[in-house]
């Protein structure tokens, strides 16, 4: 079944207890002017002495008898009622959206989606040590293949180590250090990819002197089925961080939105590499 199926059915489920409930109030409002009606014209007969004490006394009795019969189904009607009110309650929630929980995971370091047959692979981090070391092969063969890859991760000179070590709760004196020696082996290992002298793809590096505020992974971004792994940090991460999966056909207006952020990220940063694979 289509989600436009699953949509269709969904909201035809949702309109029949919604008529139903409709249908039922409207029928109970119809009899309680007809009874009121047949109540004003008996009394009206009565003052104005049209008819016989016979046919009003008549009348009066057969009013009296319908409202009788309407207290005795009142109780049955409230029951229909109650249950069209919780069916329709029940479609409502059917059809919200998915619990934030199903949309996030866990972030795995270095994970992400798969690299093969990419053509524009974007990358953003702080370090990027375990993206750039688990996915080595792949971005290597693609840029053979005539892939352009684009990286931006902090610059180890200057004040953006520091302030990662500060994010990360080391602010005692070296913490800047530790996250200066996490960034030499990406920057070897970036090195290495763009000294290799096979293939015709684009290896471009910028280093960043602030510490973006989530890391992202985009692959084919400009292309109706472009993915982006965003990865959202933490102010003193605890080990648990969330990540967040965008697709292009089906989440448009976010796919764009961070489409851009990676422009203006890469605006800011410093170029160290940018040149074609020969």
């Amino acid at each position: 079944m289509t989600h436009a199926d699953a949509r269709r059915r969904t909201g035809t489920t949702t309109r029949r207890p919604r008529q139903a409930l409709l249908h039922t109030l409207t029928d109970r409002h119809l009899e309680a002017y007809l009874v009121s009606g047949a109540a004003l014209v008996v009394g009206a007969l009565n003052l104005l002495n049209v008819t016989s004490p016979e046919v009003v006394a008549a009348a009066t009795l057969a009013v009296l008898g319908v409202i009788t019969f309407d207290l005795l189904t009142s109780r049955r009607r409230m029951r229909r009622i109650e249950s069209s009110l919780r069916t329709v309650v029940g479609s409502l929630r059917a059809e919200a959206p998915d619990s934030v929980d199903r949309l996030l995971a866990v972030a795995v370091p270095g994970a992400a989606v798969g690299l093969t047959g990419a053509r524009d692979v974007r990358l953003v981090g702080v370090t990027l040590n375990r993206t750039i070391r688990n996915h080595l092969d792949e971005l290597r063969q693609q840029l053979a293949m005539g892939a352009t890859v684009r990286v931006a991760l902090i610059d180890p000179v200057g004040p953006a180590a520091d302030e990662a070590a500060r994010r990360n709760g080391l602010e005692t004196s070296g913490g800047g250090e530790i996250f200066r020696h996490r960034i030499r082996p990406t920057i070897d290992l970036l090195d290495y990819l763009a000294a290799q002298n096979t293939g015709t793809g684009r290896l471009e590096v910028r280093l960043l002197r602030f510490v973006p505020a989530f890391g992202m992974m985009l692959v084919d971004p400009e292309d109706p089925t472009g993915q982006i792994v965003i990865d959202i940090y933490s102010h003193r991460p605890d080990g648990h961080e969330a990540t967040i999966t965008l697709r292009a056909d089906r989440d448009p207006l976010w796919h764009r939105h961070f489409v851009r952020e990676f422009d203006r990220i890469w605006a800011g940063g410093q170029t160290r590499h940018e040149r074609k694979l020969t």
